[in-house]
């Protein structure tokens, strides 16, 4: 359909979207609250701030004041900035388990001709005032069953940005190198990160030990590996912290281990992670710790409701579309509506024309005079089992 009018990188959501979108956000939320995460709602509009984690993808506006405005860009900042105000004890380092969740619109001023969107849903939790391994394990087990209750299949990456950290401070490289080496490891590209090496003049066991971060990655027992390998106390520790996260787990099969994850190095402190679903090539969600960053004691993680859509999707077509029915029959209907069935009901008052419309509708069955018509080719797949539920109902069918 053209979207013709609308600003790049904006779009109109149809009714079957639309109705998916909701159901998805639905069962995240009941998923969180079942957790004890209460629901919150933050303002679109804030004051710009330029030291706002995405500060560069802000669209500013300007206010009757002079002031300048930005449209939500992310909703981690605005959670730390409710705690701020509602529970100044836990900003100031209190402990005390704080836990959010969060569903809304975020706007990023970015070249809508490298992205799709500029416009997009953001949904997550957030848990703030404790920083343990048994705090992170719940925000991990929650992404994994975040991606189980939509109907995919998980499969969480793990990592701890800290004990990359803590090797480039044992190694001692240098800072102006810091960012491009993190990278490059996040990468998981070894030729890059030679060459980026190879001028910082370090010693040569400690290349050593850098290079083979990017291949530590796997199963859980990656981790034993990552001992043996890793020579320095500091990223030892940070290795610990992360064997005991992994104890918290009974079952710890759909959880693997990626090391070299480097992502945002000033930003997260602990553990960070990423959940995918076979078959589909980008992460659903992501998230990690970031004590001190903007607040003493807070981890979380989001997802963009739209890419979940895609991979949603994707498993459905896969699948036989489910059943949709136009009905002339009213008793029957409301028989196959309370089996969940997709009824509509037929704006016209004959059978042939009825037919016409739900050919006009890319609709597959016709239900009148209490019997189910499957429409050009449609074939017969779930008309059996319609004709069942309006029989077992006392149709006639």
């Amino acid at each position: 359909m053209s979207q013709a009018g609308l600003p790049d990188g904006t779009r109109f959501v149809l009714p079957d979207v639309a109705a998916r979108r909701a159901e998805l956000r639905a069962g995240l939320r009941d998923l969180y609250c079942t957790w004890g995460y209460d629901l919150v709602e933050v303002p679109s509009l804030e004051r710009y701030e330029p030291t706002h984690p995405r500060a560069g993808q802000s669209f500013k506006l300007a206010d009757r004041d002079s002031g300048v405005l930005a449209l939500r860009a992310d909703f981690t900042p605005a959670l730390a900035q409710l705690v701020r105000a509602t529970h100044p004890a836990v900003a100031g380092g209190a402990r005390r388990p704080l836990r959010y969740q969060y569903a809304g619109t975020v706007w990023h001023a970015i070249d809508p001709e490298l992205a799709r969107t500029r416009e997009f849903t953001q949904v997550g939790i957030e848990l703030v005032g404790v920083s343990n391994a048994r705090a992170d394990a719940e925000l991990i087990h929650l992404a994994r069953e975040s991606v189980r209750v939509v109907g995919l299949e998980p499969r969480v990456e793990v990592g701890n940005p800290g004990f990359v950290r803590a090797a480039f401070d044992a190694a001692g490289v240098p800072a102006g190198l810091r960012d491009p080496v993190a990278d490059a490891i996040d990468r998981k590209d070894r030729s890059d990160l030679s060459t980026l090496l190879a001028g910082a003049q370090l010693p040569a066991q400690d290349v050593e030990a850098l290079l083979a971060i990017p291949d530590l990655y796997g199963a859980v027992d990656v981790l034993s590996y990552a001992r043996s390998t890793i020579p320095w106390p500091g990223a030892q520790r940070e290795l610990e912290r992360l064997a005991g996260v992994l104890a918290e787990f009974e079952d710890d099969s759909e959880l693997m281990l990626d090391l070299s994850m480097a992502r945002r190095l000033s930003y997260y402190t602990g553990v960070t992670f990423r959940a995918y679903t076979p078959d589909f090539g980008q992460p659903l969600l992501g998230g990690g710790r970031y004590d001190g960053a903007l607040l003493p004691a807070a981890a979380g993680f989001s997802l963009g409701l739209e890419r979940l859509l895609r991979a949603v999707a994707q498993r459905r077509s896969a699948n036989e579309p489910d059943p949709l029915v136009l009905a002339l029959d009213d008793p029957g209907a409301r028989r196959l509506r309370a089996a969940g069935v997709r009824v509509l009901r037929a704006t016209e008052v004959d059978v042939a024309a009825a037919r016409s419309e739900a050919r006009a509708l890319g609709v597959p069955y016709l239900l009148a005079d209490g019997r189910l018509e499957a429409l050009d080719g449609h074939g017969d797949e779930h008309l059996r089992a319609l004709e069942a539920i309006i029989a077992a109902d006392g149709g006639t069918a």
